[in-house]
């Protein structure tokens, strides 16, 4: 099973070419680089690992509803950005929904999930079914997620994730916090990234490095306690609402999808994709 972060994965391919490369994004640039990133993971490793699964992100966040300051800042700063958003996320939705019918990919969205969420659920089930799996994804927040059966391969620098200890390295998150996603360190109170000019209180590395090891938390305060309770609901996959494990793992073992190289050409051939309908092999 292959286990594709969708939009991040898709996002980051177009930042890097119009930020490196100098790529004008238009409506058919999205097209062509989405479709590209889904193309050159399921070649990369379908041989190895099976049928790719299209993790997805819900419009609507479960993590938001119990705080309210997640990924605030992530969306002010798009709002302050000279991207055209809305020709992303436009383009992300439109492929999501062409990749249900033809491609032989099994699309996973549930309610109130980021694709984090699907993610975790199925790395865990190819986990407990001994299942060799492979999440493409930058995001190292994976790690977690990392056992004798799945691995993780980070297409911005193409190579594979290695981690000495996977649940070393989810305290260490949890200690840190996600700046990326709004959520503190265990020192600094919920709001701090919606407040301008301010800077988060610093954990120093003595401290860290006894707290790593520390498995009665007796370096926890009232306060940090809470702080440490509100970053482990946010980053810990397991957290995750046994609601949306269950129907992710559900559609998953329902779902089957088979690829139908007619309505693949006819789409290539509608948006004049004609690099990708050249490489559409790889998709298969």
């Amino acid at each position: 099973m292959i286990l594709l972060d969708y939009s991040a994965v898709a996002i980051a391919s177009m930042m890097i070419a119009i930020k490196k490369d100098g790529e004008e994004l238009t409506p058919d640039f999205a097209l062509h680089m989405i479709l590209n990133s889904v193309r050159k993971a399921n070649k990369q490793h379908s041989r190895k690992y099976g049928t790719m699964v299209i993790c997805c992100d819900n419009d609507r966040n479960w993590r938001r509803e119990l705080f309210k300051e997640y990924k605030y800042k992530r969306k002010k700063n798009r709002e302050k950005s000279d991207v055209d958003w809305d020709i992303i996320y436009d383009n992300l939705k439109y492929v999501k929904d062409e990749l249900s019918d033809g491609f032989p990919y099994l699309v996973v969205e549930v309610e109130k999930a980021e694709a984090d969420d699907i993610i975790g659920a199925l790395a865990r089930y190819a986990t407990q079914n001994k299942k060799k799996s492979v999440i493409v994804s930058n995001d190292k927040d994976f790690i977690q997620l990392h056992s004798d059966y799945v691995s993780q391969y980070r297409p911005v620098d193409q190579s594979f994730v290695n981690h000495p200890n996977p649940i070393l390295h989810l305290k260490e998150l949890i200690i840190r916090g996600d700046a990326d996603d709004g959520v503190p360190n265990i020192k600094t109170p919920d709001d701090h990234f919606t407040l301008e000019g301010k800077r988060q209180k610093s954990i120093f590395k003595k401290e860290l490095d006894e707290w790593l090891y520390d498995d009665t938390l007796s370096f926890l305060t009232d306060e940090t306690r809470a702080n440490y309770e509100r970053n482990k609901t946010m980053i810990d996959l397991s957290y995750t609402p046994k609601e949306i494990v269950e129907e992710a793992v559900s559609v998953y073992e329902e779902g089957r999808q088979r690829a139908n190289k007619r309505k693949m050409t006819k789409f290539f051939m509608k948006h004049r994709l004609r690099y990708l309908h050249e490489k559409i092999n790889d998709f298969m």
